[in-house]
C-alpha cells in the first residue's frame, strides 16, 4: 500500500508562494534585460501591474494543472509538460487583460521574456527539489547507505543498464542509490548516461568499490557471451563487492526489468546467451484468443510454457497433468497473475484413452503442446515397458485424438538423445518424431517436433543435483571427465516450443541454437567457483562412471540430417536427406507399442527394431547399441 510521504502537506501549501516569488522574479529580471539594467519609474509601474495580475493567475493555472498534488520526488515528463502549460495559460491570459485595460506603458518583450524565465524557474524548482531530495537524505547509519538504500554501481551503460537506472530513479521505492556506471567501452568513460557518470572499466572496480564504498554491483550485460560475462563477474569479485545481475528478458512474463527482478548470479548466466535480440512476438500469434491444452503443465517445461503462453493472451489454457499437486500449484501461481485469462487445471493420464477423448470433447483446443513425458535416461533403461507406455502410446494417443478432432497445430518435445539412440529413452522419443511425421501426411494437423538440449534448472537436471549435493555438502559428481552436453534454460526450452509452433508448416522437427556443448566436469568446476568454494580442493568432485545408455557426447542431428536456418534467430530446423527408419503407418506404430508395453522383452524388442539397432547383451535392461559412445 502506497505511504504519502512525510512533508506532504506543508510542502503543499509552500509551493504557491514559491511560484508567486519566483514569477515576480521573472518579471523584474525581463525588465532589467529588457532596459539592460536600467529600470524606470513608470517601468516599475507596469511590473505592478502585471505582478497584480499574472500572480494570482499563475496559482490558478499551476493548481487546476495539478502541480500543487503532486510529489515531486517521483515526478517525470508529464510532470513538465503541466508547468509548461500553466505557466503560459498564466502569462497568456495575463497578458490580454493587461493589454485590454490598457496602462502605459506597455511592452510584450517583457511578458515574452517573463514567460521564458517563469518556466526556467519554476521547471527548475520542481526538479531540483527531487534531485536534492534523493541525493542528501541519509539514514545515519555511517555504512554509505542514505535513506536504507545499497550503494551500487552498474556494470554496462547500454541499453539495458540506462533503462535499469531510470527505473531505478524514479520509483519511489527503489532498494537501490545508483552510485553511477562502469563499462568496459573506452569511449564511454566519463560520459553522463541516463543521469549518471561512466567512472571507469571493470578493471577500476577494487579502486572504484573502496572509494565509494560500493556493497553491490549489479551486472546489465544481457548481451555478453559466456567468458566476457566470466570476465565481468571476476572483475567484480577482485573488487570485493557482491555480484548481481539483471534477469534475462525471458524470465519476466512482461519483459520488465524491475528493481524487485535484480538477482544472485546462476550459472545459467555463464552460458553467455540472450534472447533479447529476439522478438517474442509469435508471427502468427496462433494462440491469442484461442484454446490452449498443455499436457505434462505441472511439469518444470510444461508450467514454464504455461507462463510464456500467458504473454499472448489466449482465451484459455487446459492445464492437463497426473500430478494435482504441480497441476494445483501452476493453476494457483497463473491464477493470481492472469485474471483474465481462463485456466482449467484438468488431472488427467494421457495413456488413458477414454479419459483424453472426454477431455479434447469438452475443451475443444485449437492448440495443443505435448510436454508430458518421461526422461531420466538410467530409470527407462531399468523400466523400458513404461517408455513404451508413456512416451510412445501416451503421445500417440493425444496426438492421433487432436487429428481426429481437428486441432490446428500440434507441438511435441522430442530430445536431442532420440538423435541415433543408444538407450530406452532416446529410441522412446525418436519413435514420437516418426509417429508425428507420418500423422502430418494422413491429417490436417500441424505437426511439429522439438528437440531439447539438457535444460538447466528443470527437475533432475545436472545443475539441480549439483546444487543439492553442494546444499548437502557432498562432492560434486560427474559420470565421464569428458563428458558434454548441450544446454538450455527453461525459458529458452519453452521459447522454442512456442515458436516452433508458428513456425512449423506441418511435419518438421526444430532444435535451438545453443552454441558449443559444455563440458560437465569444466561447468562442475565453475558451479563450485561461482558459491565460493575451490574446484581444486580435495573431494570437490568425484568422478563416477557414465549410466547405462548415457553418451559422452550428444548430437542434435543424425548423420542422415542438417540444420538449417529458419525465419527466426536461434531456431534452426532439421532437415533429413534419407528415409524414416520406420516403415508403418502410425496406427500400426501404436498398436505394436500397445502390445509392447505389457512385458519387458517385448518392450526391448520393439524400441530395438524400430530404430534398426542391435540388441546388447552387456548390461540387463540396456536394449540398444552402445556403438555410439
Amino acid at each position: 500500500m502506497y505511504e504519502r510521504p512525510a512533508g506532504v502537506k506543508w510542502h503543499r501549501l509552500l509551493l504557491p508562494v514559491v511560484d508567486a516569488v519566483l514569477l515576480n522574479i521573472a518579471l523584474v529580471l525581463a525588465l532589467w534585460l529588457r532596459f539592460e539594467g536600467g529600470i524606470s519609474p513608470e517601468w516599475w509601474q507596469f511590473y505592478e501591474t502585471a505582478a497584480i495580475w499574472l500572480t494570482p493567475l499563475l496559482i490558478v493555472s499551476s493548481w487546476a494543472f495539478g502541480l500543487y498534488n503532486r510529489v515531486w520526488e517521483y515526478a517525470r515528463g508529464e510532470a513538465a509538460i503541466a508547468i509548461l502549460l500553466a505557466v503560459s495559460l498564466a502569462v497568456l491570459v495575463g497578458s490580454a487583460i493587461i493589454l485590454y485595460i490598457g496602462p502605459e506603458p506597455f511592452s510584450r518583450s517583457v511578458l515574452v521574456l517573463s514567460w521564458l524565465i517563469s518556466l526556467l524557474l519554476i521547471g527548475g524548482s520542481r526538479f531540483a527539489w527531487r534531485q536534492l531530495r534523493r541525493h542528501f537524505r541519509l539514514d545515519g547509519s555511517g555504512n554509505g547507505r542514505r535513506n536504507g538504500r545499497i550503494p551500487v554501481l552498474v556494470y554496462g551503460a547500454g541499453h539495458t543498464g540506462a533503462t535499469f537506472v531510470r527505473h531505478t530513479d524514479t520509483a519511489g521505492d527503489a532498494p537501490y542509490r545508483i552510485l553511477g556506471f562502469v563499462d568496459d567501452d573506452r569511449g564511454l568513460e566519463g560520459m553522463i548516461v541516463a543521469g549518471h557518470r561512466v567512472w571507469g572499466q571493470g578493471a577500476d572496480l577494487p579502486g572504484l568499490v573502496e572509494r565509494m564504498n560500493v556493497q553491490e554491483v549489479i551486472i546489465a550485460a544481457p548481451s555478453a557471451s559466456g567468458d566476457d560475462f566470466r570476465r565481468m563477474l571476476e572483475h567484480v569479485r577482485q573488487s570485493g563487492a557482491e555480484a548481481r545481475t539483471l534477469p534475462r528478458i525471458l524470465e519476466t512474463t512482461d519483459g520488465d526489468l524491475a528493481t524487485e527482478h535484480v538477482r544472485d548470479i546462476r550459472y545459467q548466466d555463464l552460458l553467455g546467451r540472450d534472447m533479447a535480440d529476439i522478438d517474442l512476438d509469435l508471427d502468427p500469434n496462433y494462440v491469442e484468443g484461442r484454446t490452449v491444452l498443455v499436457t505434462g503443465a505441472g511439469g518444470s517445461i510444461g508450467s514454464e510454457i504455461c507462463r510464456q503462453l500467458c504473454r499472448y493472451s489466449p482465451k484459455q489454457i487446459v492445464l492437463l497433468g497426473r500430478g494435482e499437486n504441480r497441476i494445483h500449484s501452476i493453476y494457483l501461481e497463473l491464477r493470481n497473475q492472469f485474471m483474465d485469462i481462463e485456466l482449467t487445471p484438468c488431472i488427467c493420464n494421457f495413456t488413458n484413452e477414454d479419459h483424453v477423448r472426454r477431455v479434447f470433447a469438452e475443451y475443444q483446443p485449437d492448440v495443443v503442446f505435448h510436454a508430458g513425458a518421461h526422461k531420466h535416461v538410467y530409470l527407462m533403461e531399468d523400466h523400458p515397458t513404461e517408455a513404451v507406455r508413456n512416451n510412445v502410446v501416451g503421445t500417440g494417443i493425444v496426438a492421433l485424438t487432436a487429428a481426429e478432432t481437428g486441432v490446428e497445430r500440434f507441438v511435441a518435445i522430442s530430445t536431442d538423445k532420440a538423435v541415433e539412440p543408444c538407450n530406452v529413452m532416446g529410441a522412446s522419443k525418436r519413435l514420437c518424431e516418426i509417429l508425428l511425421m507420418k500423422l502430418d501426411e494422413q491429417y490436417e494437423t500441424r505437426f511439429t517436433a522439438v528437440r531439447f538440449g539438457n535444460v538447466i534448472g528443470s527437475s533432475g537436471s545436472v545443475l539441480t543435483i549439483f546444487q543439492e549435493q553442494a546444499a548437502s555438502g557432498r562432492p560434486l559428481t560427474v559420470t565421464h571427465p569428458k563428458a558434454t552436453r548441450f544446454f538450455m534454460t527453461v525459458e529458452e526450452a519453452a521459447f522454442l516450443v512456442l515458436q516452433a509452433g508458428a513456425l512449423g508448416e506441418g511435419g518438421e522437427i526444430y532444435v535451438l541454437e545453443m552454441g558449443e556443448p559444455v563440458c560437465i566436469y569444466e561447468m562442475a568446476r565453475e558451479f563450485l567457483e561461482l558459491n565460493g568454494r575451490d574446484p581444486d580442493e580435495p573431494g570437490a568432485i568425484r568422478i563416477t562412471s557414465l549410466s547405462p545408455g548415457e553418451k559422452v557426447h550428444e548430437k542434435l542431428c543424425s548423420s542422415q540430417e542438417e540444420l538449417e536456418p529458419t525465419s527466426c534467430q536461434r531456431i534452426l530446423r532439421v532437415a533429413r536427406s534419407g528415409d524414416l527408419e520406420v516403415d508403418l503407418s502410425p496406427e500400426e506404430i501404436l498398436a505394436r507399442a500397445r502390445a509392447a508395453f505389457t512385458d519387458r522383452a517385448r518392450a526391448e524388442e520393439f524400441l530395438s527394431a524400430v530404430c534398426e539397432a542391435k540388441p546388447a547383451a552387456t548390461a540387463p535392461g540396456v536394449v540398444l547399441d552402445r556403438s555410439a559412445k
